[in-house]
């Protein structure tokens, strides 16, 4: 090979190798900036899922006290009923 052939051949090389090498930094950077999207909607996927969590607390009724509740209504009910029912019926609409 003559050496001006070799010399081409060379120059045709580092310029490969070069784009090669321009080639994968910009891969790297694209992959950079997915990470970092990936990161900050992973982020935003934990703040949702603690919002979500924190809004099904305050609207899910609290079974203990939402019974509590219910019988201390039902004690009421028949409180105020008990009297109606053991009157006689003539006294009803007085």
């Amino acid at each position: 090979m003559s050496d001006e052939k070799e010399g081409v051949a060379i120059r045709l090389w580092r310029d490969r190798a070069q784009l090669r090498e321009e080639e994968r930094n910009e891969a790297q950077a694209r992959l950079r900036i997915a990470l970092e999207k990936v990161a900050i909607l992973m982020a935003e996927n934990e703040r949702l899922e603690a919002e979500n969590k924190r809004l099904r607390a305050l609207h899910a009724p609290d079974t203990v006290s939402a019974r509590a509740e219910t019988e201390l209504q039902m004690e009421a009910l028949k409180g105020a009923l008990l009297p109606l029912i053991s009157q006689p019926t003539g006294q009803l609409n007085a």
